[in-house]
């Protein structure tokens, strides 16, 4: 009788044993933060950047959600019977020296609304900013080539764009990396243009 009792005993523990191991893993699967194991699961990027208790991830979405702050620049070009020096003006993503200076030199190749750019053609190669003096490298293919009017414009509205910036002292133009005569055979280049 005894071996009786102590057998009932045991088959009770063992069926507690059991009860509490079903009921332990029924618990892991209705909670997803545990995994089958037993141990802890990461939870996902988007769940953790909802529950951060700082706010830190969501600050940093609306950061970047953010519109880049813009300057308000002037370019210029010519007008339709290319005779006058016409201004415009637009709004660049404010940046660096170097990249307002190429912001400037991207909308100086536009049309602009009554203005012709005497620019659109060239291929810019580099732009550099040393010192306070802009090195532009051009090539001139054939099809960009003027006569001296035109030639004469696109130097007045080069330096118009660039001696708005106060930070640009001189502008050095090159030519497939020469500093020649001219870019056009019209007018003869400065090296580089001051103030």
């Amino acid at each position: 009788m005894p071996m009786h009792k102590s057998g009932h005993s045991f088959q009770v523990w063992l069926a507690s044993i059991i009860l509490a191991s079903a009921l332990t893993g029924c618990g892991a699967q209705d909670n997803p933060s545990q995994s089958s194991g037993g141990g802890a699961v990461s939870p996902s990027p988007s769940s953790a950047a909802g529950t951060a208790g700082n706010g830190t991830s969501d600050e940093t979405s609306s950061e970047a959600e953010k519109p880049a702050e813009t300057v308000e620049i002037r370019v210029f070009g010519s007008d339709e019977e290319l005779e006058n020096i016409v201004e415009r003006k637009v709004s660049v993503v404010k940046g660096t020296d170097l990249e307002l200076v190429e912001s400037a030199l991207a909308e100086l190749r536009k049309d602009g609304d009554g203005s012709i750019s005497m620019w659109k053609g060239v291929h810019l190669l580099s732009t550099k900013l040393k010192d306070g003096i802009v090195t532009i490298d051009v090539h001139i293919p054939d099809e960009a080539r003027l006569g001296a009017p035109g030639e004469l414009q696109m130097v007045e509205t080069l330096k118009s764009t660039l001696f708005q910036f106060s930070f640009v002292e001189g502008i050095e133009v090159l030519v497939a990396g020469e500093a020649v005569e001219s870019m056009m055979g019209h007018v003869e280049l400065e090296h580089p243009y001051v103030r």
